[in-house]
């Protein structure tokens, strides 16, 4: 078992997760507490991954100013079922976004498997709890180091590089994220 703590910047959050090896991958269990738009508010997730990173499920909840939402997705296939309903924008998607922790930017990092200056572009499920938005998004990862990769969001423009640690854990998010333990 892995524990990890990410403190985060924009949100003024604590994320404290466990990732566990299990038979036929990972479970990663954690829990984000934070302020967003001056109301605190606490996550939990869940994901099931197979040995290569992949995601084979996930269950999100986010509680904040009294009202509770939740969310959950599993793999059938190719295809996801997003709150029992199959969604085929997100047909053979591998991984998941999570827009409040840097641990679902490991996934890919860690399955990808990329070697120094090699690029891949993926689609994933991006889920925003707090703004109740759950979408397909396009992202690419770029190896420019043994510890760090250049992340890009197609759609935004958006572009950051990552550090990671010896164990392909996101260290540093900068301006967003650091790994405190």
């Amino acid at each position: 078992m892995k524990t990890l703590l990410w403190r985060g910047l924009i949100n003024k959050s604590w994320e404290h997760c466990k990732v566990d090896t299990v038979e036929n991958g990972f479970k990663i269990t954690s829990e984000v507490v934070g302020n967003h738009a001056n109301s605190t508010y606490i996550i939990n997730y869940l994901i099931s991954t197979d040995n290569h990173w992949n995601v084979q499920e996930f269950e999100v909840s986010c509680e904040m100013e009294g009202k509770r939402k939740q969310m959950d997705g599993k793999k059938t296939g190719s295809d996801w079922l997003i709150n029992g309903q199959i969604v085929p924008a997100f047909e053979g998607f591998k991984y998941i976004d999570i827009a409040v922790t840097p641990l679902t930017n490991t996934l890919p990092i860690k399955g990808l498997e990329l070697h120094v200056d090699q690029t891949q572009l993926i689609e994933v499920i991006y889920i925003d709890v707090l703004n109740d938005e759950i979408k397909p998004a396009k992202q690419k990862y770029t190896k420019l180091s043994k510890e760090c990769y250049h992340y890009q969001n197609m759609e935004t423009g958006f572009t950051s590089s990552i550090l990671i640690d010896r164990n392909g854990m996101v260290k540093t998010y900068p301006g967003f994220f650091e790994l405190v333990a």
